[in-house]
């Protein structure tokens, strides 16, 4: 239990390094505004561990009961950036230089549900899951800006992962790869969602794609490994039309042919996977990508939390997940 605390408190300062690398003065509160999210969290992880020492004498991960379980489990949730456990990863996502965005969404964020799987996810992260999801889709929703509108996405699929920690593991994989395109290519598109975005073609596949999978629709990984995930066939159709309707408000029918970006075209091919078949998520999600572009697109709010608010929601949430499974 001790070493993951350290290997996350190790990944913490090389993030906050790569945070702070940008230039941009807002990079420098980001990286502080991360620092003390994971700060809170990490001290409520020790504080666990403590307790557990305390009653048992040992480290051994295996024997985890009791308010230890409870707050290193949500001092795990808050630093995975779960619900209002985590309403840090917006903020830092969408206020980091590109290629830190897609790391973070990538690879950092999700390890954090590695020790999170071997500490043991109950049914009761089932809900949590369920409701983390329509959280982050309905923020991306609305969001104005594109990296934000990604990174609420990422804490919209975060929730997902939650339902099946078997299936998890794989999925990250993809969702990394998926996601990695999706926070790179901000570099190349208009960033506000109020203003027109032009693409090259091979930029929009590449696009297109991701959010493909992200949305779960046939012939893609993304799409198979979430009907892995999801058990009832009713509950993976709304998440693919809810995940489709704000992949819909990126688009953009100003598209031109140019060779630039046919790097990420190739890597985005990764995701494709022919032998998942299945025409009702097709029809699904390109309708929900109709609906998204037609409805939502003008719908456009701009979401900030401070520092304050979120140590609060952490604290309150952390407290009320304690309270209840000690009760």
């Amino acid at each position: 239990m001790f070493n993951i605390y350290v290997l996350l408190e190790t990944l913490t300062l090389l993030i906050v390094l790569l945070i702070l690398s940008g230039e941009k003065f807002e990079y420098k509160l980001t990286g502080l505004k991360y620092i003390f999210a994971s700060t809170v969290a990490m001290n409520i992880y020790l504080i666990g561990v403590g307790i557990h020492y305390y009653k048992t004498g040992t480290f051994d991960i295996q024997n985890l009961s009791g308010i230890s379980e409870l707050l290193m489990k949500s001092a795990l949730i808050s630093k995975a950036g779960i619900f209002l456990f985590g309403l840090w990863l917006p903020e830092v996502y969408s206020d980091s230089e590109v290629e830190v965005s897609a790391l973070l969404s990538s690879v950092y964020t999700q390890s954090v549900l590695f020790p999170l799987i071997r500490i043991g996810i109950g049914k009761d992260f089932y809900f949590l899951g369920i409701i983390t999801f329509f959280f982050g889709a309905i923020f991306a929703l609305l969001s104005k800006d594109l990296k934000k509108l990604l990174a609420y996405s990422s804490m919209s699929q975060l929730g997902l992962m939650l339902l099946n920690p078997v299936i998890a593991p794989l999925y990250v994989l993809i969702h990394g790869v998926s996601k990695s395109i999706l926070f790179l290519s901000t570099r190349y598109i208009e960033r506000n969602l109020d203003k027109e975005r032009t693409f090259s073609i091979f930029l929009f596949l590449a696009v297109f794609i991701s959010f493909f999978s992200q949305s779960g629709i046939s012939f893609t990984l993304g799409g198979y490994l979430k009907e892995q995930i999801i058990s009832s066939k009713m509950l993976s159709v709304i998440f693919s039309f809810v995940t489709s309707l704000y992949a819909g408000k990126v688009f953009s029918r100003n598209i031109y042919y140019s060779k630039d970006h046919f790097l990420l075209f190739l890597f985005s091919l990764i995701l494709i996977y022919p032998f998942f078949v299945d025409f009702i998520s097709l029809f699904v999600v390109l309708t929900g990508m109709f609906v998204g572009k037609v409805v939502f697109s003008k719908v456009n709010i701009e979401f900030r939390f401070s520092t304050e608010i979120i140590l609060t929601f952490m604290i309150f949430s952390i407290s009320i997940f304690s309270l209840f499974g000690v009760i």
